[in-house]
């Protein structure tokens, strides 16, 4: 979910992904494993992540500073990252 935060979108899913994928299939990872964690980690952190617009302009007309609504959010954002990998895994989207 970090990673999530340091890129947009693009970046996160035609740079990012792509490396990851081949680095985890140097390993022996098959990719969907790989690729499932990256989306629900991405899809959960992507309204703190000051490289969205939405987030800027969602903080700006709440008149709440940036680094302050991620400060606020960052552990729930984590926390339901993990459930959604959790829930993953229990209906067989994310084998192990």
């Amino acid at each position: 979910m970090p990673l999530a935060l340091a890129f947009d979108t693009d970046s996160y899913f035609y740079g990012m992904l792509p490396v990851v994928i081949g680095i985890g299939q140097a390993f022996g990872v098959n990719a969907l494993p790989i690729a499932v964690a990256m989306v629900v980690c991405r899809n959960c952190a992507t309204f703190i992540s000051p490289m969205v617009p939405a987030t800027l302009l969602g903080t700006g007309l709440a008149e709440v500073d940036i680094k302050d609504h991620i400060e606020a959010s960052f552990g729930y954002v984590w926390v339901f990252s993990i459930l959604c990998m959790l829930a993953a895994i229990l209906f067989g989207i994310m084998p192990l």
